[in-house]
């Protein structure tokens, strides 16, 4: 499940993931923020908390490879918060390919990385 979170500037996609996150989460949740940011700004920050638990299904996977990689150059900074290895270890292979700022934080760095995505 995906839910917005509240606090974060217009130019910002905020949201936290908790059990399991499907394509419907995607279609319905994400989706929708990314297009609005769009209608107004050139890039999208997100910052994205992933509390323990955290786990993808294969649509998700598949919804979020085809929508990043339509809007690859659509993203500002991306701010990824979570203590879950599989995460830190994936985002760790993935990212320094991508053509934005990326960075990943520990629960216990959350303000800073919103802080991060701010600067």
């Amino acid at each position: 499940m995906l839910k917005l979170l509240e606090g974060f500037d217009d130019t910002t996609l905020a949201v936290e993931a908790q059990g399991e996150i499907t394509r419907q989460d995607y279609e319905d949740v994400i989706i929708p923020r990314v297009k609005e940011i769009l209608k107004t700004y050139e890039k999208v920050n997100c910052f994205m908390h992933f509390t323990e638990g955290t786990e993808y299904s294969t649509g998700a996977l598949a919804t979020d490879a085809v929508f990043g990689i339509r809007h690859l150059f659509s993203w500002n900074r991306i701010a990824i918060v979570t203590d879950i290895h599989w995460i830190h270890k994936a985002a760790g292979y993935l990212l320094p390919m991508m053509p934005f700022e990326a960075k990943l934080f520990v629960e216990d760095e959350y303000e800073l990385a919103k802080k991060w995505l701010e600067g």
